[in-house]
């Protein structure tokens, strides 16, 4: 008898320490400020409590109005592209696991991800579970990709303008192989004399086609320029992809996704994009190094013009409900944009912003405490 309760009192200890350990995983994602919020305090305040506590509030009653048809998708798969507004829309996803309870793949180091959705850079789901949302940085492979989330899970990718996301990650990551180049205008010298820099067929650098290399572009492709099976390859993405956000259209393409998702509107909401302000003399971007890089980095463009192309033949067949809704969230992002800047101001009194209902979503409230979470 002895044993047995020693036996049921390893198993009990070994659970917990399971627990604890999938509880502390969080503390190593790249957005870890997202999960400062209690878990009493989601990140907006419930429908119920909102009715508790502001019932004279004059739009609550257009609440009836938001019907949800079918359930939320709770299965998600975010390709995080490099210095594509991807730790905004990143957050949206964070938000909406964290308030439902959803399990994440939690990248193992500090860089916010790895190379490949694998065991060697992710921590591996709670036993006899699977991920819900993968919304980190890994290399695009459907293969590995199916293995660790679910087969219905939701497939969103994003992009950006080339050469502005290559100007983004030039200044953000400052790489040694521009960096390290003598004179005025190293970003200048190293387009001009890529081969130089850059060994043919070697390991691909950040600043080559870094989009195209996250989407998962056949190696070999990144060597030559096959239009053929550049073209093929961007139709298969086309099929695995459910949508691909533009960076450019970003209001626009959250509302397409957020349809997609069936989703209230409030957990599409985001806040201002992040902007990289450090500035550097050396690093100049003129039209001569956009003219050189736009022929350099041909899937990037192949890669941004597909989607491009593709998202605006969606907005052609919406109906005019799609631009309601896009003014009604734009809007709301406004007036939370100015909450939150407004809170940092020792004149400001209210501590809490109220929202009603719409066709669209349920009545919300957001506090002070939330605007952090929110950018």
């Amino acid at each position: 008898m002895f044993y047995r309760f020693l036996l049921v009192g390893l198993f009990v200890l070994l659970a917990l320490h399971e627990f604890r350990s999938y509880v502390n995983l969080f503390a190593d994602l790249e957005l870890k400020h997202v999960w400062k919020t209690n878990l009493d305090q989601s990140f907006y305040s419930h429908v119920n409590s909102f009715n508790e506590t502001h019932t004279n509030l004059k739009d609550s009653s257009n609440q009836s109005q938001y019907i949800q048809k079918g359930n939320p998708v709770s299965h998600i798969a975010f390709l995080k592209i490099h210095k594509a507004a991807s730790t905004t829309v990143g957050n949206i996803f964070l938000r909406y696991g964290y308030e439902n309870h959803l399990v994440f793949a939690v990248p193992r180091g500090h860089g916010g991800g790895g190379p490949s959705l694998t065991p060697r850079y992710f921590l591996p789901p709670p036993r006899n579970k699977r991920y819900d949302i993968f919304c980190a940085h890994a290399r695009y492979n459907r293969e590995e990709f199916n293995r660790v989330l679910p087969n219905d899970a939701t497939y969103i990718g994003i992009v950006r303008e080339p050469f502005s996301q290559f100007r983004s990650l030039i200044r953000y990551f400052r790489p040694k192989s521009v960096l390290d180049i003598p004179g005025k205008n190293p970003v200048l010298e190293y387009l001009s004399h890529n081969e130089k820099y850059m060994k043919f067929g070697g390991p691909i650098d950040i600043t080559y086609n870094k989009m195209a290399y996250e989407f998962g572009f056949p190696e070999e492709l990144f060597w030559n320029n096959d239009q053929n099976r550049i073209q093929s390859y961007l139709r298969k993405l086309s099929k695995e992809m459910d949508i691909v956000l533009v960076v450019e259209y970003l209001d626009e393409s959250i509302v397409l996704m957020r349809r997609l998702l069936n989703w209230d509107l409030r957990h599409a909401l985001y806040g201002k994009l992040h902007v990289n302000k450090r500035n550097d003399s050396r690093l100049q971007f003129g039209s001569k190094v956009e003219k050189l890089y736009k022929s350099w980095a041909h899937l990037d463009y192949a890669l941004y013009g597909f989607f491009l192309r593709k998202l605006k033949k969606n907005l052609k067949r919406q109906l005019p409900d799609f631009y309601d809704e896009l003014a009604y969230f734009r809007r709301t992002r406004i007036k939370i944009d100015e909450f939150c800047s407004s809170t940092s101001s020792d004149y400001h009194t209210d501590t809490e912003m109220s929202f009603g209902g719409s066709k669209w979503n349920k009545p919300f409230v957001i506090t002070k405490n939330n605007c952090e979470n929110y950018t």
